[in-house]
């Protein structure tokens, strides 16, 4: 009931600033009206209500736009929620808050029918329900609204945008960076870009538009002139799809495997201060960076385990101890979600999903590890180099170790998508499980 509640409340900034949930009755009356099934049985989802709104939309009722309103509450939660992510990911290191995101994006005043095209509105019209959850595409948009960029960049963080991505992507090269895909699906996606370069990068010449200038997000006439036969929305969907997958086989692909990413020997520019010594210098430093590299792992992992205990101890039903279970069985064990539900009293294997929350727990992990280990290594690096020294690799180190993380949680992401006969070999699973055998059972508060 928590999560429907957000179909009628508009999350919005006052005047000085600050958050607040506005109610707005005639969207709480319009749902109790029109939907007193879901709304009243505890067990219905978001994305049921989701659905019924969005066909309810679609039609030629007189309260079409109250279901609109309502969507756009679901939103205004969303990119708060979004927001919020960015800030935890990068506002300490950039030094910004959500707060200072929340302005940019969070510009919907409630009004049924407003004359301002807010974030909300661009971000529902923009979607399609057949593609992903409402949630989903919510908080790509937000990710890459233009403004939040700009404010990013100015803080001295830039992201490249997806259309930056298919933009400088040979479609020669499609197979090489995807070879996931089948031959129809590389196909299919090299006419998709073809057909993008062939509109928007001719179009970004045309205009001759700096190199430095950032690649905006394709106009809906750039978008039927890529694909005419679909509409808009859908083009635009299948080519942010397209370029996120793009995104992470650049991301694997930047350096080397785990075992050699940090190799003095292969990375000239980490300098070795006594060249007598260096082969020793060498040895040493790899085989603390090896056991720093599990060590901050494992402790990623205990802590972020003990945060998700806390906060599941503190429900009415205190679910620790379940969630400790469903862990092992999941990691150590290699057990499908249905089995888990079935082990431990579940009614679906959704539940057990939700429970595990598998993407979030990871992105979590990933990073504490990271700040853990840039720290421990920076610190190892100074016993060998000057500070000045290490000024000048920092951002090459930075980029080595996110790759290296990032290869860790991609094996885990992949082990993890095994429905059934799932190995449980990955560093990821082998810590975790480590983890949890020497951790206590959560006791009853």
């Amino acid at each position: 009931m928590e999560n429907l509640s957000r179909y009628w409340h508009l999350c919005m900034l006052t005047a000085g600033g600050r958050l607040q949930h506005k109610y707005l009755s005639v969207a709480d009356s319009f749902l109790k009206d029109h939907f007193p099934n879901l709304l009243s049985n505890s067990r219905s989802s978001y994305r049921e209500l989701e659905t019924a709104l969005w066909e309810f939309m679609q039609s030629d009722s007189a309260h079409a736009e109250i279901a609109r309103l309502c969507l756009r509450c679901w939103i205004s939660h969303t990119i708060v929620y979004a927001c919020k992510q960015l800030a935890n990911a990068f506002g300490e290191t950039y030094s910004f808050a959500a707060n200072d995101l929340l302005p940019l994006v969070l510009d919907d005043d409630g009004d049924l029918n407003p004359e301002y095209q807010s974030v909300s509105l661009k971000i529902l019209e923009s979607f399609d329900p057949s593609r992903t959850a409402l949630k989903t595409w919510s908080t790509r948009m937000v990710k890459n609204n233009p403004d939040i960029n700009q404010f990013l960049l100015w803080q001295g963080l830039y992201r490249v945008t997806p259309w930056a991505i298919l933009n400088d992507t040979n479609v020669a090269g499609l197979r090489r960076s995807l070879p996931y895909l089948s031959s129809s699906e590389i196909k299919q996606a090299g006419q998709l870009l073809n057909a993008y370069h062939r509109v928007y990068r001719n179009d970004r010449m045309s205009m001759q538009t700096s190199r430095s200038q950032r690649c905006a997000t394709p106009s809906d006439k750039q978008l039927q002139r890529i694909d005419p036969s679909q509409p808009p929305n859908v083009v635009l969907s299948q080519l942010y799809d397209l370029a996120e997958q793009l995104r992470q086989a650049r991301i694997v692909a930047r350096n080397g495997p785990i075992k050699t990413a940090v190799d003095i020997a292969e990375h000239p520019e980490l300098p070795t201060p006594m060249s007598d010594e260096s082969e020793k210098i060498q040895s040493v430093f790899l085989a603390k960076y090896r056991q720093d590299f599990i060590d901050t792992l494992t402790e990623a992992i205990q802590v972020t385990i003990e945060n998700y205990t806390t906060r599941y101890q503190k429900r009415k039903s205190p679910q620790g101890d379940l969630y400790h279970q469903a862990l092992k069985l999941f990691h150590c064990e290699g057990r499908s979600m249905r089995e888990i539900a079935e082990i431990l009293g579940l009614t679906n294997q959704v539940k057990v999903t939700r429970l595990l929350q598998l993407k979030s727990f990871r992105a979590q992990v990933s990073i504490y590890w990271f700040n853990q280990l840039k720290e421990k290594v920076h610190n190892e690096a100074l016993h060998h180099l000057s500070v000045e020294q290490l000024g000048h690799i920092a951002k090459q180190l930075d980029g080595i170790l996110n790759a290296e993380i990032e290869e860790v949680m991609s094996e885990a992401a992949a082990e993890a998508q095994t429905p059934k006969d799932r190995s449980t070999n990955s560093i990821f699973a082998k810590c975790l499980c480590k983890v949890l055998s020497t951790m206590p059972k959560p006791e009853h508060p």
